[in-house]
């Protein structure tokens, strides 16, 4: 709008500037200027160049029809000849309109053409003369004919004006709308920049997830989409807590079957050991030697770390949980010896290795666990006959056991949920093996599996310090 009302304006200006009187009459008195020297042009080319002026002029006619059609060129000229001999000839207006016929020059501007005439002659130049009032301006035109001795060309225009007060009334309005139209653009102009300053500010705040939503700024029409927007927010925010408090609940939950998982493990193991020991009581009863005694106190052991570790399951609680230090290579050697005389066939090889003098601060109780769960389970599922290797190793802050078997395949379907659904009682080699994952994830490790057709590896991957 501010753009309309300065181009308007402007316009104003410029056509008020150019109907004024003084450009009207300088247009008009170029105009007669250029016509005067066109007749001169027109009237030297009748005549032979390099002849001398005549005195006289016998040839009026010819002359005056040259006038005629110049003057017919222009709107509102008249003109004609002045010889000093002859005086006024050659008189031309074709373009008068009016209920008379003018066939002379007028007798009120006889004295002027006269007077312009002969100074144009004398001055061998041509010479202007403006006769203004408030509302017309007579323009009149005198230039000498070198054809000819005294003789000039006159040429005459009246013109109409526009009074003065009108043209600086116009000046006025079309100037105050310049201003009004100038104010409003540069107030146009500041409120685009602080819109688009607020804009800016809003685009920072609302990329911010963790402020607040502005619920007010000075650009009205984006009031309500703020409101919505803070809505959406604060609903996105109550989602978002009702999330964590359901994946608090599930995480206390997995916990919890981690424990169960772990309990029943350790309660199934404890209640072989209670079968065994009923066993050895019964051969203790019948045979009371020192070998006997010994191998019962050793069940009893046995059984006693079982309830002691049953005691201790709960990972919940891993800060306060049985954490102490662990010599790698005698903790494995004693791990492959323990397994080899109870659960190995003879067929049936575990031998383990540790690369250096390693020692981790973790929870015995759930590495030992762990392995026992792994290396179990190689025994009923991998081949009746053949090694499994144990392998320890420092990587860094971390330490790397290595479980081998000679398994040379598992089942795709069976590799690919290997850690991901839990079976009490499995059935095949892979099977139920989400509680060793879990485990290794209470002492803050990961554990992943590799085959290569041959044999089969499960990696442990455990802090130094867990």
């Amino acid at each position: 709008m501010a753009m309309i009302i300065i181009a308007i304006a402007i316009f104003g200006i410029g056509l008020t500037f150019w109907y004024s009187p003084a450009q009207l009459i300088n247009r008009s008195s170029e105009g007669l200027t250029a016509s005067c020297d066109h007749v001169i042009t027109e009237v030297t080319q009748l005549y032979p160049s390099g002849a001398e002026p005549h005195y006289q002029v016998n040839n009026p006619d010819l002359l005056q029809q040259v006038m005629y059609r110049e003057t017919g060129k222009i709107q509102g000229v008249e003109g004609g000849y002045w010889h000093v001999a002859s005086e006024f000839f050659g008189y031309a207006f074709p373009t008068y309109v009016g209920s008379s016929i003018k066939t002379d020059v007028p007798q009120s501007e006889m004295a002027l053409l006269s007077a312009l005439s002969r100074q144009a002659v004398d001055e061998s130049n041509t010479l202007t003369s403006v006769r203004q009032s408030e509302d017309a301006a007579v323009i009149t035109v005198a230039c000498p004919i070198n054809t000819h001795r005294g003789l000039a060309a006159w040429l005459m225009k009246r013109t109409s004006l526009l009074p003065n007060t009108l043209v600086w009334l116009s000046f006025g309005i079309f100037g105050v709308l310049a201003v009004l139209g100038t104010m409003l653009l540069v107030l146009n102009r500041n409120f685009e920049k602080g819109w688009l300053t607020e804009r800016e500010k809003l685009t920072e705040q609302l990329n911010d997830e963790t402020a607040p939503v502005p619920t007010t700024t000075v650009i009205n029409d984006v009031q309500p989409f703020l409101l919505l927007l803070y809505q959406a927010r604060q609903k996105r925010h109550n989602a978002e807590r009702a999330i964590n408090s359901l994946e608090a609940k599930l995480g206390q939950i997995n916990e919890l079957s981690v424990v169960g998982r772990a309990a029943l493990a350790f309660a199934e193991e404890l209640r072989g050991r209670i079968e065994q020991l009923q066993r050895d009581v019964t051969a203790v009863v019948t045979d009371t030697s020192t070998l006997q005694f010994e191998k019962l106190q050793r069940e009893l052991d046995a059984a006693e770390y079982l309830c002691q570790a049953l005691a201790q399951i709960d990972v919940r609680h891993k800060k306060q949980g049985p954490v102490a230090e662990v010599h790698m290579n005698r903790w494995t050697r004693t791990l492959a010896d323990f397994h080899q005389q109870r659960h190995a066939n003879d067929r049936q090889t575990i031998a383990a290795v540790c690369d250096g003098d390693i020692t981790i601060s973790t929870n015995p109780l759930l590495l030992r666990f762990t392995l026992d769960i792994l290396i179990l389970h190689s025994l009923k599922f991998g081949p009746q006959e053949g090694e499994i290797f144990i392998r320890a190793a420092k990587q860094d802050d971390h330490m790397i056991l290595e479980m081998v078997d000679e398994n040379p395949s598992v089942k795709r379907n069976v590799e690919q949920n290997l850690f991901r659904f839990d079976d009490v009682i499995p059935e095949q080699y892979g099977d139920g093996l989400r509680l060793v994952k879990d485990l290794v994830s209470s002492l803050k490790g990961s554990i992943e599996f590799q085959s290569n057709g041959e044999i089969s590896r499960f990696i442990l991957k455990i802090p130094m310090t867990s």
